[in-house]
């Protein structure tokens, strides 16, 4: 696969529709997971008969697909995001307890924005942290489908929506910009910032457009989060009709420390903490320009990332694409790991 990289870079580098790591990545997460479980039987029934017959590949993007239903975009929909009329019912329970007009927002729970610069880990501050964070939430599903959270809770996760939702969070937090995020000062400087002084967040790459050598020249690839979430996927995976096969080599192939230590419920953490070195490299392969600071709010208002020419000689695109091959890959034996011991 590798020998094909430079060949899908030059077809795919520019695209700047954001596929999310989902639903291709997102799709493969969910894949390899199915794959894993279906050597633990037992669970494997559990999870089928909690989702109604649906994979959990197939329900690895409903956490995206329900946004849609949400007026603050625009034009609510009120289309079924599935055609499992329980499942649907279930996920709509949970978007009305989670409005993205209310506190805490469905919203909030896929991602968490621990500042990049320093040596932060998870619990090292608050910060671009929340208390309904994608690391909290995991844990909080995991209680849910062990019977230590009721059904009946406010944020009106049941066992069935609790599997669909770790299936998602598990693609979420090995995406690096879903766990680590930059600040500025007022200055547009990146710094590590602090209580005293938050700076201006920059939304996980949403406010950044990421500019990348093709040809020995920089060019814009498009917002640089949407580039982790899909582009990368694109540039890893290849071609999107090879997912089945690659979802079922994976499956196979172990990879290479994807084993966490200790009760699940701290899984999470530990998944954070793994991926921010990764999160941080992700930003100082690049160098910062042109950006904005507003006179009101804890965002920037825009900026450009753009490739610094590396000392190891790697572009951008190839680096990413080789961490999100990895990342996907534990992500998919995670989850099934996750599963086994919450429905034991």
């Amino acid at each position: 696969m590798r020998k094909f990289v430079p060949l899908l870079l030059a077809i795919c580098l520019f695209s700047t529709h954001a596929l999310a790591y989902g639903p291709r990545g997102h799709k493969l997460v969910g894949s390899i997971a199915d794959k894993r479980l279906a050597r633990n039987r037992p669970v494997a029934k559990k999870v089928r008969k909690l989702l109604d017959g649906l994979t959990l590949e197939q329900v690895a993007t409903l956490p995206d697909n329900i946004k849609g239903w949400d007026g603050c975009r625009g034009t609510a929909s009120t289309e079924p995001v599935t055609s499992k009329p329980r499942i649907n019912e279930e996920l709509r329970a949970f978007w009305d307890a989670n409005q993205c007009s209310k506190k805490p927002s469905h919203d909030v729970f896929h991602y968490t924005d621990v500042p990049v610069t320093g040596e932060e880990a998870y619990a090292d501050g608050t910060i671009g942290r929340d208390e309904f964070d994608v690391v909290q939430m995991i844990p909080f599903c995991i209680r849910v489908l062990r019977g230590e959270e009721p059904e009946t809770n406010d944020r009106a996760i049941t066992k069935a929506v609790a599997v669909i939702l770790l299936t998602h969070y598990l693609g979420d937090i090995h995406q690096p910009l879903h766990v680590g995020a930059e600040f500025f000062n007022v200055d547009g400087d990146a710094f590590q910032p602090s209580t005293g002084n938050e700076g201006f967040g920059d939304q996980g790459g949403n406010k950044l457009i990421l500019f990348t050598f093709m040809d020995g020249t920089l060019k814009s690839a498009g917002k640089l989060h949407s580039y982790w979430d899909g582009q990368t996927v694109k540039n890893a995976f290849g071609d999107e009709a090879l997912d089945s096969r690659s979802a079922k080599r994976l499956a196979r192939r172990v990879p290479a420390g994807w084993e966490l230590t200790g009760d699940t419920e701290t899984w999470a953490k530990q998944m954070a903490d793994e991926i921010l070195p990764v999160a941080r490299e992700a930003r100082t392969r690049l160098k910062y320009d042109n950006v904005e600071i507003p006179t009101s709010g804890h965002e920037i208002k825009s900026g450009d990332a753009k490739e610094r020419r590396s000392a190891d000689g790697q572009f951008y695109a190839i680096w990413a694409a080789d961490v999100v091959r990895k990342e996907v890959h534990k992500g998919g034996w995670r989850l099934a790991a996750l599963l086994e011991e919450a429905l034991q």
